[in-house]
């Protein structure tokens, strides 16, 4: 039996109770903890089982196929898009905002600048360049889709970021958590000293590794 079929047999046994992530790692024994986010992302995508987001939390149940119609999962598939994808802000605005919540939790003044030794200018960078950072306003592709480009882009500045010379680098994600969350499934075993925040519009902070 593959990890696919364990999770969707575990939600078909509990059903109509839903369960977390977590509580699918407990009580199947599947790990990493990112490869169980996969396996659900990938069932709800396919229309396997339902899921919705509370705070920072997904919740899945077993899909009851021959109850749901096609108007049905239309609807279900918007309001899945819409809890993940609650950004309002222009990427100008939510820069502005990664300066003010960093800067405070760092206790220092955190400024766009180009730092020595790397050709590019990042948003979140302290005088003394031993804190270096950027933000990034990102969504999915047609809002369920992985995002290919910005990726990409991902992987570049992670790659920028570790040939600084800053003793703290970071990057700080807006508008879809789905996006680095995917990355870091897929890529996080790869990273070396750079780390994934996200941060809501209206400023809270997490760590997503």
């Amino acid at each position: 039996m593959t990890s696919r079929e364990d999770v969707l047999g575990f939600l078909n046994k509990i059903s109509p109770e839903m369960a977390s992530n977590a509580d699918i790692v407990s009580h199947t024994g599947i790990k990493p903890h990112q490869q169980v986010f996969q396996i659900t992302q990938s069932l709800m995508k396919d229309g396997r089982i339902n899921g919705r987001r509370d705070g920072h939390e997904w919740y899945f149940s077993a899909e009851k196929r021959q109850t749901a119609n096609p108007a049905q999962r239309h609807l279900k598939r918007d309001r899945e898009v819409h809890s993940a994808t609650s950004g309002t802000l222009r990427p100008t605005a939510f820069e502005g905002l990664c300066q003010k919540v960093m800067s405070k939790r760092l206790d220092v003044v955190l400024r766009p600048a180009i730092v020595e030794g790397v050709r590019k200018q990042f948003d979140l960078v302290s005088a003394d360049e031993t804190i270096v950072g950027d933000a990034k306003y990102y969504t999915a592709v047609n809002g369920t889709s992985l995002p290919p480009a910005k990726f990409a882009t991902i992987a570049e500045y992670v790659w920028l970021l570790e040939k600084t010379k800053a003793e703290k680098r970071f990057l700080i994600f807006g508008n879809d958590r789905r996006v680095p969350e995917w990355w870091l499934d897929r890529y996080g075993n790869l990273l070396r000293g750079v780390q994934f925040f996200f941060l809501s519009d209206d400023g809270r902070l997490e760590l997503l590794n």
